[in-house]
């Protein structure tokens, strides 16, 4: 003897309700339109110094150079329905720039988060970095949701990532002192030289040493990261 359960009308009901929400917020993003505003920023800094970065949400391009300067173009991204709207958005997300010559700090500053709704709007808010910096200098960076693409520094690097794929050149791995690149759940590629690395999964690491002085840390939360050498 079969038995049937009868379809509860709470459940309809719930599946009406949510179906309805999705629909409201579909249709708000489709009316939404994505406006930009870029910003330039520029400061000397000298080889075997350190840049800070403290980023939330968008991408991070760092590419080193020969020159002693950094120079940062920082676009902000937002989605809104108007110009006049997009405008109060772009207030709301501000670029910090600080010190000079040794030690320099670059921070994205947002609104005060609410408890109840921390992360509300933040979706909405981006900030895309592209950064030349000297490439004999050091890099700590830290960003939540993002990618992340490093090429050509030989100084050491330390890059946290909650969410997104991280990229990194590395330009002699014979430099190399200590390379650990961590996924909690992600990708770990790698196409140098002796220690080529394709797999998923969960915790998945590359890690390698050599007789250099550069370090390189690299730890993703929900992500991927690809190490390479661009001469190759």
């Amino acid at each position: 003897m079969s038995c049937v359960r009868p379809v509860q009308r709470g459940t309809i009901l719930e599946r009406a309700i949510f179906c309805s929400i999705a629909l409201l917020v579909a249709s708000a993003s489709m009316h939404a339109e994505e406006f930009t505003r870029t910003s330039h920023y520029a400061v000397r800094m000298f080889s075997f110094g350190t840049f800070t970065i403290d980023s939330r949400v968008g991408d991070i391009t760092v590419v080193g150079w020969d020159d002693p300067r950094l120079e940062i173009d920082a676009e902000k991204l937002v989605r809104a329905g108007s110009k006049k709207k997009a405008n109060v958005l772009f207030q709301k997300i501000q670029v910090s720039l600080a010190g000079k010559d040794k030690n320099i700090t670059l921070e994205t500053l947002y609104p005060p988060r609410r408890l109840w709704r921390p992360f509300r709007g933040e979706s909405k808010l981006t900030v895309n970095y592209t950064i030349h910096m000297p490439y004999d200098s050091n890099l700590k960076l830290s960003c939540i949701d993002g990618d992340v693409t490093i090429q050509g520094l030989t100084g050491s690097e330390v890059v946290k990532l909650s969410y997104g794929d991280v990229e990194i050149d590395v330009p002699d791995p014979y430099r190399v002192r200590y390379f650990k690149a961590h996924t909690f759940l992600g990708y770990v590629q790698s196409d140098l030289s002796g220690m080529e690395q394709d797999s998923a999964g969960f915790s998945r690491e590359i890690f390698f040493t050599a007789g250099g002085n550069q370090d390189i840390i690299v730890e993703v939360h929900m992500g991927g990261v690809f190490v390479y050498n661009e001469q190759n």
